[in-house]
């Protein structure tokens, strides 16, 4: 049986603004489990993206060219009229929870929304791209489909009890369905996700730099917001990584809305909003 994991991360803080940078990006890196805890052993020294320099930055970008299976890049550009919609919709949201149940509800702020959707676009796009590149022999069931199983582990962008439970719903959304993964001859036995640090796993230090490289190399001025390198070296860097057909860049105009994601909830609030 194949053994993923997958680590995941997101590029600096998500801004509800977009003048200067309308976009936020996320990144996922998928690897045999079995080649983690030497990950992590290579990782543990390093620091963190936004303190890097090249040499570091280099050293990540060629430890996942020999370890991981593959890698992707998630870009959302936020400067769209429905992330505007989506801003006005969530005050609508949060006037009406906070109405009936006088409590304020993180899980239903646009940011939070957003992280969940980056993470579970990125881990989707890495597990996808790792499967449809890895062409070894693998164990296969009573179905005659190949069976996998993939252990998916994202940053702690997500805080709180019920932001967890949102997010994990949002993950079942968002993972590769299994009809999909049927049909190209998968058998997926298991997929659990965790939320956790880098402290408690280093691993998360190749999605943090992956999502590094893929905001650099997303941004042309970035203005006041500090980045390690330019966007000429981190397209640089990853360079490699596209060559080795191991890197997946999704770039997508932000296109959700409240009411795609809430139904119900979101019509009782326009509402109570009109009432």
């Amino acid at each position: 049986m194949n053994r993923f994991t997958v680590l995941a991360d997101i590029a600096s803080r998500t801004m509800l603004a977009t003048a200067g940078s309308p976009r936020t990006v996320a990144g996922a890196v998928a690897l045999d489990t079995v080649k983690l805890e030497g990950v992590r052993r290579e990782v543990g020294s390093l620091p963190k993206w936004g303190a890097c320099g090249f040499d570091e930055a280099a050293f990540v970008v060629d430890l996942i060219a020999s370890q991981a299976t593959a890698m992707s890049i998630v870009s959302i550009n936020r400067d769209t009229d429905a992330w505007r919609q989506f801003l006005v919709d969530a005050e609508v949201l949060h006037n009406a929870i906070i109405l009936t149940s006088r409590k304020v509800a993180g899980w239903a702020k646009p940011a939070n929304l957003l992280k969940f959707i980056l993470l579970g676009s990125a881990c989707a796009a890495a597990t996808g791209h790792a499967l449809g590149s890895d062409r070894r022999a693998r164990i296969v069931g009573a179905t005659g489909r190949q069976i996998i199983e993939c252990a998916t582990v994202c940053d702690k962008e997500v805080e709180g009890r019920e932001n967890l439970e949102v997010f994990e719903s949002f993950w079942s959304m968002q993972r590769i369905p299994t009809s999909k993964l049927a049909k190209a001859g998968f058998e997926l036995i298991s997929n659990e996700v965790t939320v956790t640090t880098e402290q408690l796993e280093p691993g998360l230090m190749l999605a943090d730099y992956v999502a590094g490289l893929g905001l650099a190399a997303a941004t042309e001025d970035p203005g006041t917001m500090p980045l390690p390198l330019d966007q000429a070296t981190a397209a640089q860097l990853l360079a490699p990584l596209r060559n080795q057909g191991k890197l997946v860049v999704v770039e997508e105009d932000f296109d959700y809305s409240y009411s795609e994601i809430f139904k119900d909830v979101m019509n009782k609030a326009r509402e109570l909003a009109d009432a």
